[in-house]
């Protein structure tokens, strides 16, 4: 497996077809921007994706069928433009780490540093996030490529993520880090 040189990469929560809405359409130019220069510099990009099965147990109670694994809703957005060089991890919990390879995948890689943007703000980044500070990732979140269904759920993610001192204000401030 490649190492990547700069021992960072790009996670992108859950930016499927089925999980965006109005409430994230303000970011993909953004994360756009993110991924490009990310792509220049050779920092992978991993796209963390809901793969769920239709009697998974987040949908028993009363959350609406989607993402479910195999079908177009399950996708990433078509303005990411997964490349053929991306990853996908698929995820059937809020983490993007937890059942899956995701942490074994980062370390044959050399990655110790994560930026991590994407849907939704309160749960699946925050989730991953965590477990990524846990596992002694370094991790850096630009707060205008996050975002949630509910403005509250957003600004409380951060609040939660600034405690650990992992936001970033902008894309800019993170590109300039990289």
């Amino acid at each position: 497996m490649e190492q990547a040189a700069s021992g960072k990469a790009v996670i992108v929560v859950d930016l499927q077809k089925d999980n965006t809405g109005r409430f994230s359409r303000a970011i993909i130019p953004t994360v756009r921007l993110l991924l490009q220069e990310a792509r220049a510099r050779g920092i992978p990009v991993i796209f963390a994706c809901d793969s769920r099965y239709p009697d998974d147990f987040i949908f028993k109670s009363g959350h609406p069928l989607s993402t479910i694994r195999g079908t177009e809703g399950a996708k990433v957005i078509d303005e990411l433009e997964p490349q053929p060089a991306d990853l996908i991890v698929e995820k059937r919990m809020l983490s993007a780490f937890f059942g899956t390879d995701l942490d074994f995948t980062l370390r044959q890689k050399g990655i110790r540093t994560l930026v991590v943007a994407g849907v939704a703000t309160w749960a699946c980044v925050l989730k991953t996030v965590l477990d990524a500070c846990e596992m002694g990732y370094e991790v850096m979140v630009p707060a205008d490529a996050c975002a949630s269904p509910i403005p509250e759920g957003h600004e409380a993610g951060l609040k939660v993520m600034g405690l650990l001192r992992v936001v970033k204000p902008s894309v800019k401030d993170v590109i300039e880090a990289l």
